[in-house]
């Protein structure tokens, strides 16, 4: 809906099928933006991706993104229990708390009105019981229909979308020297038990090097990246126990 044609691939699995982050190039205005597609969080072990899977997608995104100029938070038209942990994760753990946020709120193909669902006082309590503090939201139309049906409310719903974009993105998009940004991340995953159950630091250093070693070993990275990526870990754990934890 953003780009103006059909990019991305989509699925009605159980699984789902958005497990890497995928760029795609879109002209709003007169300005090009990257609108990276990541890991759809409402799949997966309890509503949420696959640890294994999550902890991956999160240090992919590290390392090809340069910078983030604003978070674009899709949700279906319910807040659901795990909404505070997909927040969580992309706020706080991924930007810090340092970029943008704006809601968008898409399946609402019943309403004449899809501004409606925004208006309901349940909704949102539900963001604020969520903890979930966007800067705007934009109730949506995201699929014109099978019939066109709904044509002229996904025109206006593509509108409102790319409005949310030109006026909160930052000029000067937040950025984090690379293995700083995964310490931080492997700092704040402990902290919040986001991804993975563990009994105590150790539980979790172990879980964390095994992962990283699967990483390595399933994309058949790269000696020098790899090297990389174990002595970001070391130093992640090292200032981890700097601190005490």
């Amino acid at each position: 809906m953003i780009v103006g044609r059909p990019v991305a691939e989509v699925s009605g699995s159980g699984e789902g099928c958005t497990f890497k982050n995928e760029a795609y190039e879109s002209i709003i205005g007169d300005t090009t933006f990257n609108i990276y597609d990541t890991a759809g969080l409402d799949e997966g072990d309890q509503g949420r991706v696959p640890h294994w899977k999550a902890i991956r997608g999160l240090y992919t995104l590290i390392r090809e993104l340069s910078g983030v100029s604003l978070l674009i938070y899709c949700m279906r038209g319910r807040v659901r229990e795990n909404a505070s942990w997909n927040w969580i994760l992309f706020n706080k753990i991924i930007c810090e708390e340092k970029v943008p946020i704006v809601a968008v709120v898409t399946g609402l193909e019943t309403y004449d009105d899809p501004d409606h669902w925004w208006r309901t006082a349940d909704n949102q309590r539900a963001f604020k019981k969520n903890q979930m503090r966007p800067k705007d939201v934009a109730c949506v139309v995201s699929f014109p229909g099978r019939q066109n049906e709904w044509a002229d409310i996904y025109a206006k719903s593509q509108g409102k979308v790319r409005s949310l974009i030109t006026k909160y993105y930052l000029r000067e998009p937040w950025s984090e020297e690379k293995d700083k940004w995964f310490a931080n991340i492997y700092n704040s995953v402990f902290t919040t038990m986001l991804c993975f159950p563990f009994r105590n630091r150790l539980d979790y250093s172990t879980i964390m090097r095994d992962m990283i070693l699967k990483l390595i070993e399933e994309t058949k990275m790269k000696d020098e990246d790899a090297k990389k990526l174990r002595a970001a870990l070391l130093n992640a754990e090292k200032n981890f126990r700097k601190r005490g934890n």
